[in-house]
């Protein structure tokens, strides 16, 4: 039995998700709810549980705010919230998902499926080859770049330009679709024909105009419109 924590300010968004768990997954169990984020945080050092359900935007403290305070964390965390802008924040703390109200039924369901699904099948991947070196022809020779150093990758025809740290750029002799079987398919991800960005360098998710990656270095690749939700996966994992 998974046990499951509530927190939110309105009380009729803690009765939806309870009705939903209640209706959908024989294990998984709400053991407490509160509108009260503070006796949200007593409620999780007690109760430790499996899942927390957090809304982020509430009248005393937010969300992160009750994150940043807690001692125990081995949870799996699903942010609750009205709010999309906080969507690369709740990443960055972590989340294992975000979901926007009103919420729908079917993400909710398949949301919990796949903790369900990790709890009880759990694997662990390693992910360490983005400390790899890859070898890339150039003008005049053949340069050595370490992966961790690669900001984005941008297409220009036969041609990929690397953008490093340190405002360091390189041409390399290979187009895109070759430069990405080298790197590593967890860290770094084709956002757009003609973008590679290393995910470990997103500053912040930009939807004016369009949507695209704030990087390390102020540039701002776009993501294609069918590449959001797995752009936003992958956040998560890193």
């Amino acid at each position: 039995m998974l046990r499951t924590i509530i927190i939110d300010d309105e009380l009729i968004g803690i009765n939806t998700l309870k009705v939903l768990i209640e209706k959908n997954f024989r294990n998984v169990k709400v053991v407490a709810s509160t509108t009260d984020p503070d006796k949200g945080i007593t409620l999780i050092e007690d109760y430790k549980p499996e899942i927390v359900l957090l809304d982020i935007s509430m009248p005393k403290i937010s969300g992160f705010d009750v994150l940043n305070r807690l001692i125990y964390k081995d949870f799996k965390l699903v942010f609750t919230t009205a709010h999309g802008e906080y969507a690369l924040k709740a990443i960055k703390n972590h989340a294992f998902d975000f979901l926007l109200k009103p919420i729908d039924i079917d993400e909710f369901k398949n949301c919990i499926s796949m903790i369900i699904d990790e709890k009880f099948k759990s694997t662990v991947k390693p992910n360490d080859n983005h400390l790899h070196i890859i070898e890339l022809p150039v003008k005049d020779g053949i340069i050595f770049i370490k992966q961790q150093d690669i900001i984005r990758l941008e297409a220009s025809g036969s041609y990929t330009i690397f953008y490093l740290t340190n405002n360091i750029k390189h041409i390399a002799s290979k187009n895109l679709k070759e430069c990405e079987t080298l790197l590593d398919h967890d860290t770094f991800f084709r956002c757009h024909l003609s973008h590679i960005i290393n995910l470990q360098k997103v500053t912040k998710m930009v939807s004016t105009n369009g949507l695209f990656a704030q990087m390390s270095d102020g540039s701002m690749p776009e993501i294609g419109k069918k590449n959001k939700e797995i752009f936003l996966t992958k956040l998560k994992y890193l």
